[in-house]
C-alpha cells in the first residue's frame, strides 16, 4: 500500500489481538483489494464483481462507509503484518439483532488461521453493537469458508437445495447460524477429522481422491462386496461413488466419521477403504469398517489398514491420534475372512450380536461377531 492515506471516517474502531487487527477500508487499498478479487477462488465462491476492476473496489470501500454511517453493514479490513489481507463484514438485511457474516481472504494468507482470529474479533464487536444471532452461508463446497466458521462455532446440518445465486445460477449451499454475546466462546462444538496420511510397511492410508473414482467402481461391482456391504446398488456407477466421497468429506467436517482409501505405497493405486465412525462422542466409542478391491485380496493389506485406522483413532490426542476410548468391530458370522482380519489387526472378539444382519439377498437374518480395542491393547499388540 502505498500514497497519501485518505481521511479516515471516524466510526470505524480498530480491533486488534496483537497479530491480526481490523481496520477501517480506505481508498489506497485499492489496489490490494483488487489484486485478491481476482484470485480464481473469488470467482469461484463468491459473487464480487468478475474481472474485479479498481473502480469496484473504490465503490466498495465508499459504500461501506455509507453502510457504517446508516448502521446496515460493518465492513472491516483484515490487517496482517502491517498489510491488508482481506475483509470481514456483518450485515444487518432484516433486523438490527440478526446479520449475515461474509469473509474473504487473499491467496498467500491462508492457511495461517488468520480468517478465525478475525472472526474472533469481529463477533464479540457486533454482540456489543445489538447483534444477537449471526448467519453464515456458503456453496457448497467452499470447505475453507467451512472451516473458517467452523472454528469459532457455527454448526452446518447438511446442504439446502437452491439456497444460492451464483453468477446466473441457482446452487446448493450451507447454512449455519449460531447465538453470540461477548462471553460466546467461538470455539468449534464438535471435532473435524481429517484424513491425515499414515504410512505403515504395505500400505498407506489417505484423502481419497477425484481419481479413486473409477477403483470404487470396480470395487463396488465385485460381488463379494456387494454381499457384505449393506446398501451398495445393483449398478453403482462413477456418480455413486462422487456421492460417496461427498458423503465422506461431510462425515469428516461434522465429526461424524474419518475415511480413508487404502493405497499402494509405490503407486498410490487405491486398494480398498476404511472408515472408523463415532457411535458416541461422549464416551469417545467408535466402531470401524473396511472393504477391499478384489485385486488386493490375501495379502494381508485389510489387516494392516485395519490395524493403522484402528490405532489412529485410539492414540491420544497428543500423540497425533482421535483419542477414542473404544473402537469396535462387527462381522457376519459367516465372513470369515473379515473376522480373520478383525483377529490379525488385534481386535478382541467378545461375543454374538444376534439377529441384527440382514442379507441382501433376501435371506434370513444372521448373527454378528462383536469385537473391541482400546488403548491400553496397543501397549501390547505388535505391527501385524
Amino acid at each position: 500500500m502505498s500514497g497519501l492515506s485518505s481521511p479516515s471516517s471516524g466510526l470505524v474502531p480498530q480491533l486488534t489481538d496483537g497479530l491480526v487487527t481490523l481496520r477501517e477500508l480506505r481508498e489506497e487499498d485499492a489496489d490490494t483489494i483488487v489484486a485478491y478479487c481476482n484470485d480464481p477462488a473469488m470467482e469461484r465462491w463468491t459473487t464480487v464483481p468478475w474481472p474485479y476492476r479498481r473502480e469496484h473496489a473504490l465503490e466498495y470501500v465508499a459504500a461501506g462507509r455509507r453502510s457504517w454511517a446508516e448502521g446496515s453493514r460493518f465492513d472491516f479490513g483484515i490487517e496482517y503484518e502491517g498489510n491488508l489481507v482481506g475483509a470481514v463484514d456483518l450485515r444487518r438485511p432484516i433486523l438490527p439483532a440478526l446479520a449475515e457474516l461474509g469473509f474473504a481472504l487473499a491467496p498467500q494468507a491462508r492457511g495461517k488461521g488468520l480468517m478465525s482470529r478475525a472472526l474472533r474479533l469481529a463477533l464479540p464487536w457486533g454482540a456489543r453493537q445489538g447483534i444477537e444471532v449471526v448467519q453464515w452461508r456458503a456453496n457448497v463446497g467452499n470447505w475453507a469458508s467451512r472451516r473458517a466458521a467452523w472454528s469459532v462455532g457455527f454448526t452446518v446440518e447438511g446442504s439446502l437445495p437452491g439456497l444460492l445465486e451464483h453468477r446466473g445460477k441457482i446452487v446448493d449451499g450451507w447454512l449455519a447460524s449460531m447465538r453470540i454475546d461477548e462471553n460466546t466462546p467461538l470455539t468449534p462444538t464438535h471435532p473435524w477429522y481429517d484424513p491425515v496420511t499414515i504410512n505403515g510397511r504395505s500400505v498407506r492410508l489417505r484423502a481419497s481422491v477425484e481419481s479413486d473414482v473409477p477403483r470404487f467402481v470396480e470395487g463396488h461391482a465385485d460381488p463379494a462386496n456387494k454381499y457384505w456391504i449393506p446398501g451398495i446398488k445393483e449398478n453403482y456407477t462413477a456418480e455413486d461413488a462422487r456421492t460417496h466421497l461427498r458423503r465422506d468429506a461431510e462425515n469428516n467436517a461434522t465429526g461424524k466419521a474419518v475415511s480413508w482409501a487404502i493405497a499402494d505405497p509405490q503407486t498410490d493405486l487405491m486398494l480398498g477403504e476404511v472408515v472408523v465412525f463415532i457411535h458416541d462422542r461422549r464416551d469417545n466409542q467408535g466402531e470401524i469398517g473396511y472393504w477391499m478391491h478384489p485385486e488386493a485380496r490375501g495379502r494381508g493389506l485389510a489387516t494392516e489398514a485395519a490395524f493403522l485406522g484402528a490405532r489412529h483413532a485410539l492414540l491420544p490426542t497428543e500423540e497425533g491420534g482421535l483419542g477414542w476410548g473404544n473402537l469396535g468391530l462387527r462381522a457376519s458370522v459367516d465372513n470369515l475372512a473379515s473376522q480373520r482380519v478383525a483377529e490379525k489387526a488385534g481386535f478382541r472378539r467378545l461375543g454374538l450380536e444376534r439377529g441384527v444382519h440382514l442379507p441382501p439377498d433376501g435371506g434370513p437374518r444372521g448373527d454378528l461377531v462383536k469385537y473391541d480395542m482400546v488403548p491400553s491393547d496397543l501397549l501390547t499388540l505388535q505391527y501385524p
